[in-house]
């Protein structure tokens, strides 16, 4: 077969593509018909299911709905009505297949069976919609209809609703029919554009190839004069131009293959330096690379001592690849590789080539990716290997000389409240800040090093006790200083864990999670301290860690606990809603405050399962409480969100699925999120929380007033409720400057449209200022503590309390 055969066979074979492609599309648009009809079917029929088990939307308020099917009437008025308006027939089946309604009024009361696999009896079975064709001596061509469960608001399925779809199938496959024919029809012009153009260009191909093939063979006689004309861009001119370039070389070469010239015009040209030696060592020839290498010059390289040029090599040039730095005559340095080959003819040496390479640039690349695998990106102190690398040593030469080695731990206290409301190049900026205080308080020889995030670490090598608990201490001093950050003053803390005598230790990583240990030793105790390791601690270390397991299934153990506080209207001096708070029901500690557990649920990401928990046991307490007693169920319930809650991109989702399971009215649900979650992000957390908003479901400010926002931030986020946080409250009465304060934030609420809750109201003078200030809504101990919430239930239904 030849080249022409060959070129058609293609170009016949993407025809047979292209019109393979056509019939394709032509079978895939007829597939997405049916199955796009067949969905639309299930839809309608799904409308229909709902209206027969539910009932039909009110027209009048007050109106009762009642299903249709309880009401054969009803539902033969309903699908006659299909039938005449929409031109849509339905049949209403049982769960034993029983026809309830049709538009044939013969057939109800009859079985239907029209379904030779038993789609409406699976479907009945497993809740799945169906399709299938329906046969019967009346439609022998058969009909096409959809099956769909029918179930009942509370989920119980009580039969199936079957839909002609027939109607919509035509449709369908008439709107798709011109897309089809055009589509055959460009195929076709397409087959013949792809066979003409084939036909040409194999015959323009051939052409060219024979010429270069007539020329190749004149070559191969010795006569290398014969050139191609170029013509074109593609393959074949770029291998006729390769042929004629061919050609003028062999031209060239035959004429001065052994010239000198062309010799050095090779080493010239060459990017790596190359110098000749002679037998006594001289420099007889350089390229322009060797002389810009070394910066001489090839005029100042020749006749220059190899060995001067070369220090590295005084041992003499043997054969072998050095290294070494080249002092240039402007004074600059540069670090040259030198590949020496010695030259013999009949066993005598008779000098040298030397091959030059600069590899500065390669070697400070190389020095540049130890230091960052040694190191930490943003503050440049060593990092974790290189610390233990260090450490390990140290304590090496501690076991031989007696030396005292020590190690601190430290932890930033606070710096995910700053990280969090500042933002993350905020919280780069104090974390290169701390890296230099630490740095400017520990000794020269001492090491400090970043561990990752907020941890540090500080190698102290020949440090006695008294040495080490000074430099802990001035560590706590030196990041104690307020913090200036993007024109802000911040403040953070640090807890430091210390091993004194590392050396007692089996190896760096038991140094390393002792002083870990002993920081957390020090947070637990309130942070900004040392603590120095005691054994006790790793055992507290595993209480800790056992704690962490025990509230891992808290959830699933049904250990938690839902308590209400009541928030109280002033004007109606009665309860208008409940916080939701949580405690745990812990096997072996008894309840616990949200304080014991709260903060390790944070810490351990625990936080998000325990908060959907709280959400959806709050609104199907409430829910239950308004179906029970609505006279006396609080008008909404609000819920914390913790601020990895808030991040998580489903929370509406989830938010949804909860009001959607206990079937809570979203104007009923409140959900609570601190300002300084808020404020971390605005943008984010505006969009996010418009998403809640669009539910229904209202927004709270948590703790207003003790966060980094500003009061410009309540006309930007979308909230609707407004609670002030208690410290406000606390020392309310006799104080004229926080009393004018707390009223101005409660007047800016009200002007904004926010509901303002005061929380930690403790006594009746708090209570009576805040409602001459004009505050609607109250929140303490003073009015109702935290309770389980049937206690709260029972007490404020029982009628002998609630008179």
């Amino acid at each position: 077969m030849n080249v022409r055969q060959k070129l058609l066979g293609g170009y016949l074979l993407v025809a047979l593509m292209v019109a393979a492609t056509a019939l394709i599309a032509w079978r895939t648009t007829t597939v997405s018909a049916e199955r796009a009809a067949a969905l639309e079917a299930a839809r309608l029929a799904r409308g229909v299911a709902m209206d027969v088990a539910l009932g039909l939307s009110e027209d009048t308020e007050g109106e009762v709905i009642a299903p249709l099917y309880y009401s054969p009437g009803a539902l033969d008025n309903y699908l006659q009505r299909m039938h005449e308006i929409q031109h849509r027939d339905a049949v209403v089946v049982d769960s034993g297949k029983y026809i309830l309604g049709d538009v044939v009024r013969e057939n109800v009361a009859a079985l239907f069976d029209h379904d030779l696999g038993d789609e409406v009896g699976r479907t009945i079975d497993d809740g799945e919609s169906r399709a299938f064709v329906e046969t019967s001596a009346d439609y022998p061509g058969g009909i096409k209809q959809v099956v769909v469960p029918m179930n009942t608001k509370a989920g119980k399925r009580i039969g199936a609703v079957i839909l002609e779809y027939t109607p919509i199938y035509e449709q369908m496959m008439a709107s798709t029919r011109p897309a089809q024919i055009i589509t055959m029809i460009s195929s076709a012009v397409v087959i013949l554009l792809v066979l003409a153009l084939g036909i040409g260009l194999s015959g323009s191909l051939i052409r060219r190839i024979t010429s270069l093939t007539a020329a190749v063979r004149t070559i191969r006689t010795g006569d290398y004069s014969l050139r191609v004309p170029p013509n074109g861009r593609d393959e074949i001119g770029r291998l006729a131009r390769a042929f004629n370039s061919m050609a003028e070389q062999l031209e060239l070469s035959a004429r001065e293959i052994l010239a000198k010239e062309y010799t050095d015009s090779i080493l010239a040209n060459a990017g790596e330096g190359i110098c000749g030696i002679d037998p006594a060592g001289n420099i007889t020839f350089a390229n322009e690379a060797a002389g810009r290498i070394t910066g001489l010059g090839v005029g100042g390289l020749l006749q220059r001592s190899a060995t001067v040029l070369f220090p590295a090599a005084a041992d003499g040039l043997t054969s072998g690849i050095r290294e070494g730095r080249l002092l240039r005559p402007d004074g600059t340095t540069v670090r040259v590789e030198y590949n020496v080959s010695s030259l013999e003819k009949a066993g005598r040496p008779i000098g040298a080539v030397v091959v030059l390479r600069d590899v500065t640039r390669q070697r400070d690349l190389e020095h540049d990716l130890r230091h960052q695998a040694l190191h930490d990106g943003l503050t440049g102190l060593p990092n974790r290997k290189l610390v233990l690398d260090r450490l390990d040593h140290a304590l090496n030469r501690s076991r031989a000389s007696g030396e005292h080695i020590a190690l601190l731990y430290l932890d930033l206290d606070g710096f995910k409240r700053i990280n969090d409301s500042l933002g993350h190049n905020a919280g780069d900026l104090l974390l290169r800040t701390a890296a230099e205080r630490l740095g400017a308080t520990v000794r020269p020889h001492d090491t400090v090093a970043r561990l990752g995030g907020d941890e540090f670490a500080v190698l102290l090598e020949g440090a006695t006790p008294p040495v080490v608990e000074k430099l802990a201490r001035a560590c706590l001093d030196a990041i104690a200083r307020p913090f200036v950050v993007h024109g802000r003053e911040a403040v953070v803390t640090v807890s430091v864990g210390v091993v004194p005598d590392a050396a007692r230790y089996t190896d760096a990583d038991e140094v390393v999670r002792n002083a870990d240990v002993a920081m957390y030793a020090a947070k637990d105790l309130g942070k900004n301290r040392f603590m120095v390791f005691e054994n006790r601690m790793h055992e507290q270390l595993l209480t800790r860690l056992d704690q962490e397991n025990r509230l891992r299934e808290a959830v699933h153990r049904g250990e938690l606990r839902l308590h209400l506080q009541p928030v109280f209207a002033v004007q109606e001096g009665q309860v208008a809603g409940a916080e939701a708070l949580v405690r745990w029901e812990d096997p072996q500690r008894g309840l616990q405050q949200p304080g014991s557990f709260i903060p390790l649920a944070e810490e351990t990401g625990m936080i998000i399962e325990i908060d959907r928990w709280i959400l959806l046991e709050s609104c199907r307490t409430l829910r239950h409480w308004q179906q029970e007693s609505p006279w006396t169920a609080p008008a909404w319930v609000s819920v914390n969100l913790s601020a990895a809650h808030l991040d998580l991109p489903d929370l509406t989702d989830h938010v949804a699925y909860a009001l959607a399971t206990t079937g809570l009215s979203p104007q009923c649900l409140v959900l609570e999120l601190t300002e300084t979650v808020m404020m971390r992000d605005v943008a984010v957390t505006s969009a996010r929380l418009q998403e809640l908003r669009d539910l229904g479901v209202r927004i709270a400010i948590d703790d207003f007033g003790t966060g980094y926002s500003s009061l410009g931030y309540l006309r930007d986020i979308p909230v609707d409720v407004l609670k002030l946080d208690r410290s406000f409250i606390t020392g309310l009465v006799g104080n004229g400057r926080q009393q004018e304060l707390v009223s101005a934030i409660v007047q800016l609420g009200h002007t904004l449209g926010l509901r303002v809750v005061a929380e930690g109201v403790e006594d009746a003078d708090e209570l009576n200022l805040l409602t001459v200030m004009g505050c609607k809504f109250v929140q303490g101990y003073h009015l109702g503590r935290p309770e389980p919430a049937d206690r709260l239930y029972e007490r404020l239904t029982t009628p002998a309390l609630n008179s």
